[in-house]
């Protein structure tokens, strides 16, 4: 039995890229998610007499006085104490992350299943997906109104993934390793305002927008066969097609161009944004180890913040980041 002042659990929860179908799977078209796990979270529950305080890099005090951008976090928290029948007090929460905040790397969501997590553990309950699942969409709603869902499959698989709403999420089988680049602009894009975009220009300019929107879908299916075949050639012609119908839609920007421009120039057999764009991030598919080291070195040198290196398999990604710091 775990004496209450010894109390401690934490749960962990990795992020994610989305490599193909962003903004389009709002709108019912395909997308391929695979888990990213070189930038991670972890939610510490600790026991602590009192109101439930939260402390991360971003927010430090009780609950109660959380601002207005974390209350999905907040009602999560309640959530899960209600659920379980525990008092929404006397423990602590304190948030260890590596993973860059606005950057379309799925940091709320991520956030989210950290605290369900740990909240489960610490309270000592069997947690199954489906209700981790609900938490998650608790939080992601106040984070991004109407989500899609991708974030939450995504951060939640260990395995690339292949999501339509309202449709059974499948796994992918990738023919062979890929060498995949991740750059971080530093800068913050806001998901809200880019999805509400996307939506302003289908108002507008209907039949133009849904057309953009279907070739992203198109390019999707197109994807996953060049994923389980091997041809990767061809996958880099469809990340660069992406990247030039995202620009349609006005979610990237000069910044993000100027990095997928600099990446296809120094060997990547294609790149794009990934997330909500705006800022945020963008990944380059590399030939070889060789290359991929190449294009990091070129996107550190025209002032990426932070850079990193994966190599893709079914289940297993391996990395290598040139950062240490925290978020």
């Amino acid at each position: 039995m775990i004496r209450g002042i010894e109390r401690r659990a934490i749960g962990r929860a990795h992020s994610k890229l989305i490599l193909m179908g962003e903004h389009a799977v709002v709108y019912g078209e395909p997308a391929i998610a695979v888990p990213f796990d070189a930038v991670h979270i972890e939610a510490e529950i600790q026991h602590l007499e009192g109101p439930v305080l939260f402390i991360s890099d971003f927010f430090q005090g009780e609950l109660e006085k959380m601002p207005k951008r974390m209350q999905g976090f907040v009602a999560c928290i309640k959530a899960v104490c209600e659920t379980l029948n525990q008092p929404i007090a006397h423990f602590r929460v304190q948030l260890k992350s590596t993973i860059p905040i606005g950057r379309g790397l799925g940091s709320s969501a991520a956030i989210a299943v950290a605290l369900v997590k740990g909240l489960y553990s610490y309270f000592q309950k069997p947690l199954n997906r489906l209700q981790l699942q609900d938490f998650v969409d608790l939080a992601e709603t106040f984070a991004h109104g109407n989500p899609s869902g991708i974030d939450r499959e995504a951060i939640t698989a260990n395995h690339p993934i292949w999501f339509e709403r309202q449709k059974p999420v499948e796994t992918i089988r990738i023919e062979k390793t890929l060498h995949i680049v991740v750059a971080d602009t530093g800068r913050v894009g806001d998901t809200h305002a880019a999805v509400s975009s996307v939506k302003a220009l289908y108002s507008s300019n209907q039949d133009q927008t849904k057309a953009t929107i279907e070739q992203l879908g198109q390019l999707t299916h197109q994807s996953r066969f060049a994923l389980t075949s091997g041809r990767y050639d061809r996958l880099g012609l469809m990340l660069d097609q992406a990247h030039t119908l995202l620009q349609r839609l006005g979610v990237s920007d000069p910044g993000l161009d100027h990095y997928v421009q600099v990446s296809k120039e120094a060997g990547a057999l294609g790149a794009k944004l990934t997330g909500s764009g705006r800022g945020g991030c963008m990944i380059a598919l590399a030939p070889s180890l060789e290359k991929a080291l190449k294009i990091e070195r070129e996107l550190e040198a025209i002032g990426a913040e932070n850079t990193w290196y994966c190599q893709l398999t079914n289940e297993v990604i391996d990395y290598e980041s040139k950062s240490s710091r925290t978020y």
